[in-house]
């Protein structure tokens, strides 16, 4: 998400302030590039981003001290067993995301709307309890885009920009107090992001007495920025102990989308090894570790895995369907079956993706350490299992990458 504008802001003209407008802006395209990966990725217009965007993912997952940049935090591809991890997913997220987008322009035709009739500071409705309900809005988006697409990357950003907002708005406070005198008095009454100001009630409950107050509030900043990395570090481990997964074979890991006891999604896997084809297909792969995916039939993400059947999403093959599905991670309330389209249905028929798993360079990834950061997928065979019948109805042996090519995509 990029940086907007204050609602109080007034823009400097001095040369040091231009250098910093233009350094901002820089910053803000390359916020705007990366916090939209999602919003692009679900849109017609996906193919284009990624001719641009990819080779800069690829780029950095060719080295160990980067390729951790573009791994996965949460749960995007399956089903946890977390009922607070599928709130966040499914519920809170989706809303923050689009109501947070709903908020921010709203208070922006509140303060435009103002200035155009040349009205003095706005102090009415959110701006009555605090001060920058549009950089509010726009960090709850934020954190709602980071739960639909969670790269590491996507998180760092987010936690950046929330300080980025935190230092635009002291500035912009500084100028708003030099050119309205009134404006001390109004934020005395009001908090900077949220109402009764609890951030300033926590700092001085635990900084307010130190002396040099200059190292207190760098303090708190690196006291935040540290407990927000140590909560993302703990909701990726959290998320790994939810999932459905089996590593009964020495080279191989099974993860299900819909949960599954062990015993269960060995079965499934072991239909699909007993024909010939999936043997033959695996063997061609000799150092190689795999992670098996367990998709419902009709998983609507087959093409983060494999790219199979997805000609309909082709360059120029644009359908409102595709628009509508926009709308409705903007407005969740505009899509309510979004989570049935995406994740299919439950039942006995699986389509199996055998993918296998390397590190940066190419380098095959040890078997315990399938879910690293770095790991990345290549699809190797396709095939789909009827459990209740014990037979594998259809093999595909797909290209040797995704939908989106050799994009790195997330494997839970």
């Amino acid at each position: 998400m990029s940086a907007a504008p204050s609602p109080q802001g007034i823009l400097p003209t001095a040369p040091r302030s231009a250098v910093r407008r233009w350094l901002s802006r820089t910053v803000a395209v390359i916020y705007g590039l990366v916090m939209f990966e999602v919003i692009i990725m679900i849109s017609p217009f996906a193919f284009y981003f990624y001719a641009a965007y990819g080779p800069t993912l690829k780029w950095l997952n060719h080295s160990k001290a980067t390729a951790w940049l573009t791994g996965f935090m949460l749960p995007h591809a399956v089903f946890t067993t977390s009922p607070f991890l599928e709130f966040l997913r499914w519920h809170l997220g989706r809303y923050a995301f689009g109501l947070g987008l709903v908020g921010f322009f709203f208070f922006a035709g509140q303060v435009y709307g103002s200035r155009l009739f040349r009205r003095n500071v706005v102090t009415s409705g959110a701006y009555r309890c605090i001060r920058h309900p549009q950089y509010l809005c726009l960090s709850i988006s934020a954190f709602g885009l980071f739960t639909m697409w969670p790269r590491v990357i996507i998180f760092l950003l987010f936690v950046g920009m929330l300080f980025a907002y935190y230092f635009l708005a002291r500035v912009e406070e500084g100028r708003m107090l030099i050119l309205h005198p009134g404006y001390a008095q109004y934020m005395r009454g009001t908090g900077m992001f949220l109402p009764g100001n609890p951030g300033g009630r926590i700092y001085a409950l635990l900084f307010g007495g130190m002396r040099d107050q200059s190292l207190a509030h760098w303090l708190a900043i690196g006291s935040s920025a540290l407990a927000l990395l140590l909560a993302g570090i703990g909701l990726r481990a959290h998320t790994l102990g939810h999932i459905s997964r089996s590593n009964d074979a020495a080279n191989m890991e099974v993860i299900s989308v819909y949960p599954m006891t062990p015993e269960a999604m060995q079965h499934v896997v072991a239909l699909a090894l007993a024909d010939s084809r999936v043997e033959e297909a695996l063997h061609g792969e000799p150092y190689a570790t795999f992670v098996v995916h367990i998709l419902p039939h009709d998983y609507g993400m087959i093409g983060m895995f494999a790219d199979v059947e997805s000609h309909h999403m082709r360059p120029g093959n644009i359908h409102l369907s595709r628009f509508k599905y926009l709308a409705g991670c903007l407005l969740p309330f505009l899509d309510v079956h979004q989570r049935t389209d995406l994740m299919g249905s439950a039942g006995r028929e699986y389509r199996l993706v055998f993918s296998r798993v390397d590190g940066p360079g190419g380098r095959p990834v040890p078997a315990g350490r399938i879910l690293d950061l770095s790991a990345e997928m290549t699809p190797v065979y396709v095939t789909d299992v009827n459990s209740a019948s014990g037979r594998v109805s259809e093999t595909i042996d797909p290209p040797r990458r995704s939908f989106w090519g050799d994009v790195k995509m997330p494997i839970f």
